[in-house]
């Protein structure tokens, strides 16, 4: 009985490995003439012209992140970040691959979701923490703001016990930088620059 056990638990364990490695083949950009697929998407020519406020995320980009620990170490790690329009154009997804910034802490996945709708005339911004699973809801028509000065996009949030700004600084088509600010208490003290990125376009 153990055998058998033992048996079906290898088939298994095979037959997994073959699905997943199947499934990265098959999503594999460029692997095949599939139409659906494309790496970045494409912008609809019907989206609102305010979606262009993001656009300067669309491709793929190589960065040093520095980040204040709690302990006011600094931590310094290349990322990843990754922009694509989505949802038929009318959208812009962007991911964050982070390596793990200290001992105890894992790699960090985050997406998040900007979209500008025109009947509310109101950004929606949503970010989707896939390595801690939470979805936080950062701009809408009853919270939240993106502002633009200049070459600097602000995108403000606040969550109970917790406030942020983020500042997405454009200076071409290949380069930009972004710097988190952080609250604990509301707005009434800031640490600025917990988390700075300088980026530079891969693809």
């Amino acid at each position: 009985m153990k055998d058998r056990t033992r048996s079906e638990t290898r088939y298994l364990s095979v037959a997994v490995a073959t699905l997943l490695t199947c499934m990265v083949g098959a999503q594999t950009p460029g692997s095949t003439a599939d139409p659906t697929k494309t790496a970045y998407g494409e912008r609809n020519e019907n989206a609102p012209k305010q979606l262009d406020v993001f656009a300067f995320l669309i491709g793929t980009w190589e960065g040093k992140a520095k980040s204040r620990l709690a302990d006011g170490k600094v931590a310094e790690n290349s990322v990843t970040w990754i922009g694509r329009y989505i949802l038929n154009g009318t959208a812009i997804a962007d991911e964050l691959h982070f390596p793990p910034i200290a001992p105890d802490v894992k790699s960090y996945l985050g997406i998040s979701l900007r979209q500008y709708d025109a009947d509310g005339k109101t950004w929606v911004v949503e970010f989707l923490n896939v390595s801690y699973s939470f979805l936080r809801k950062q701009v809408n028509s009853r919270a939240g703001s993106v502002t633009v000065r200049g070459r600097t996009v602000t995108v403000a949030s606040e969550s109970p016990g917790w406030a942020g700004r983020e500042h997405y600084e454009v200076m071409d088509r290949d380069h930009w930088r972004y710097r988190l600010d952080a609250s604990s208490d509301g707005g009434k003290n800031w640490n600025e620059g917990q988390l700075e990125i300088a980026l530079q376009r891969a693809k």
